[in-house]
């Protein structure tokens, strides 16, 4: 009975699926001001604790309009070795902190802007710099001091050698996209130029290893030691890879219940293998809160192109060993509610959109299971033309 309910839905309610894995905003600003308005003391963007200051008046950069990205206006540096500053707010990401400073191990942040030198400016540097307030500037992330660039300098102030991309140029709209993996000891780095996906993940232009970095705050600047300065900033974005939620179980790799035709996936990561040679994977990011409701389910190694159904169950079926269907498990089941129906991309991702507490009717404190069932026509390794991922038990909060 249910497979039959199933195909109906894939008919008629299939929803596109995201073209990448899920990032979360921690802060943005898009600089949608007035023309030419002092930017210190402005408020907007997301995701900050405080507004835009500046370390001597309130005009160190004045918006001007029309901006780079298409939103708004952009921020235009002033005055010669001069700045605008602000704090990124880390409610919500506390437990990427330590002493209230962004930087634990453990964890990824991206930092990305467009940026470029002001048409007719002679500045020698200009970008964004990461502080531990009234401590020290702990990385320089866009031109490097008289280098005319795109790179970092960590820890600028004790050592002598920046990093830049060979060839990249200050003098047109660019934008960086930086990736900081947070690790024991050294940090890993990367760098992309106008990459096409916004948070990228082939080779990047520039990848290498800075100092142990912990920071609070971050600030816009440029300068020189002539007359004529000045950089323009926009599309600031600080992100970071979604938490995972809930407790995953019931896998394809034969440790409970074999897969039906001997397609045990050996990596423990995921369902039965499919046609893509993979057992395909079941996560969630976001808040387990029935009042935030903010929870995504996360599918990957689908088969690309071809619908799923995520779908909740009060039980973990046989005690969380799963029972054959298909091609793989079924490991969620009682008072099954259809969720929503994705297509998978080219990368072999699909995520939920709807609110998952409110579609499956919950209340805190209570638990419920999670599966996503995927089509697999063309290359069903048992000859089921379908599959199923593992399976996911999230315990709700109020």
């Amino acid at each position: 009975m249910f497979l039959r309910v199933f195909l109906p839905c894939v008919l008629f309610s299939v929803l596109p699926a995201a073209a990448q894995a899920p990032v979360l905003t921690i802060a943005e600003e898009s600089f949608d001001y007035p023309d030419g308005t002092p930017l210190g003391g402005l408020s907007g963007g997301v995701g900050w604790a405080n507004s835009w200051w500046s370390g001597t008046t309130a005009d160190d950069a004045l918006v001007s309009v029309p901006g780079m990205d298409g939103v708004g206006g952009l921020a235009a540096d002033n005055h010669a070795d001069q700045g605008s500053y602000r704090f990124p707010a880390n409610a919500g990401f506390e437990h990427m902190t330590e002493n209230q400073l962004f930087g634990a191990d453990g964890h990824t942040l991206w930092i990305a802007f467009h940026c470029r030198r002001a048409p007719g400016s002679a500045d020698d540097y200009g970008g964004v710099s990461l502080y531990e307030q009234f401590v020290s500037e702990r990385l320089f992330l866009g031109s490097p001091n008289s280098l005319y660039e795109w790179g970092i300098h960590d820890d600028p102030w004790n050592n002598p050698n920046p990093e830049t991309v060979p060839g990249s140029s200050v003098d047109q709209d660019t934008l960086l996209v930086y990736r900081i993996d947070f690790q024991p000891g050294m940090e890993r780095l990367r760098l992309w130029l106008d990459p096409a996906d916004p948070n990228p993940i082939g080779a990047a232009d520039l990848d290498t290893q800075i100092a142990d970095l912990r920071f609070n705050e971050l600030g816009f600047k440029s300068g020189n030691t002539l007359s004529t300065h000045g950089y323009w900033f926009d599309g600031f974005r600080l992100e970071t890879f979604g938490e995972g939620l809930g407790d995953a179980y019931c896998f394809g790799d034969g440790s409970s219940l074999g897969c039906p035709c001997g397609n045990d996936d050996a990596s423990g990561e995921g369902g039965c293998l499919n046609g893509s040679g993979a057992g395909a994977a079941l996560s969630a990011i976001g808040s387990d809160s029935v009042a935030v409701d903010s929870a995504t389910l996360l599918g990957r190694d689908l088969i690309p192109g071809q619908p799923g159904l995520y779908f909740q169950g009060d039980n973990a079926v046989n005690g969380g060993g799963g029972a054959i269907f298909g091609d793989g498990l079924r490991c969620a089941g009682g008072n099954v509610v259809r969720l929503q129906v994705a297509v998978a991309d080219a990368a072999g991702h699909s995520q939920t959109s709807v609110p998952l507490a409110a579609a499956g009717g919950l209340a805190g404190g209570e638990t419920r299971r999670y599966q996503l069932w995927y089509r697999d026509p063309a290359s069903s390794p048992c000859g089921s033309t379908f599959n199923l991922t593992n399976g996911l038990e999230l315990v709700w909060r109020p």
